[in-house]
């Protein structure tokens, strides 16, 4: 086989790999919501607990912290543009006890709607003094945290596809223990294991 004919064969075989790449990358399998937040081990210091389903932004908004009745009504309208499907939070518990952290992802009805509910939440929380961070392991994501009055908190955003994550945890009082390390890790590994993944 001539120098010429080799190079062919071996381009062909890059282009046959190349699409069959693709075509797997494509054919991604389904994933359900319940399997969309964090599983045990992947948050360093903190234990799932039973996740807990919203099917509207009412629901999901109830008892909702640090919102005047006028953010409320106008964060409902808001999901309710965006086409809000579905959404499952879980808690987490650490070392000061249930509830200290948060795995959460929401379904919107598209990808542009889920960056725009990032940007939305962003500005709300930037609003309430709060302090971003940089999370260079996952496209478009973005930190925040609060910290003052004997307790604080970080959370880390993602979007991929219609769906927007949410992980973050919090302390309170004197028993201030940041995990900005572990924070970022299992964000990250949530983001690789979720990636691309259609709903179910």
């Amino acid at each position: 086989m001539r120098g010429s004919e080799l190079a062919v064969v071996v381009l062909a075989s890059f282009v046959l790999l190349a699409c069959v790449a693709c075509g797997a990358t494509a054919k991604s399998k389904p994933l359900a919501m319940t399997a969309r937040v964090v599983r045990p081990g992947e948050f360093k210091g903190y234990t799932p607990e039973d996740p807990r389903a919203f099917s509207s932004p009412r629901a999901y908004l109830a008892g909702g912290a640090n919102m005047t009745p006028a953010q409320l009504t106008a964060w409902i309208a808001r999901l309710t543009r965006e086409g809000f499907e579905r959404d499952v939070t879980e808690f987490l518990e650490g070392a000061q006890g249930p509830g200290t952290g948060l795995s959460g992802v929401m379904q919107l009805g598209s990808d542009a709607s889920a960056r725009a509910e990032l940007a939305a939440e962003l500005r709300f929380y930037e609003g309430h003094l709060a302090q971003t961070f940089r999370v260079k392991t996952i496209p478009g994501a973005v930190g925040y945290g609060f910290s003052g009055s004997g307790e604080g908190g970080e959370n880390v955003l993602f979007a991929d596809g219609p769906f927007l994550y949410l992980v973050g945890y919090g302390w309170i009082g004197n028993a201030r223990s940041p995990r900005h390390s572990a924070l970022i890790d299992a964000a990250t590994k949530l983001y690789m294991r979720v990636h691309g993944h259609p709903a179910s």
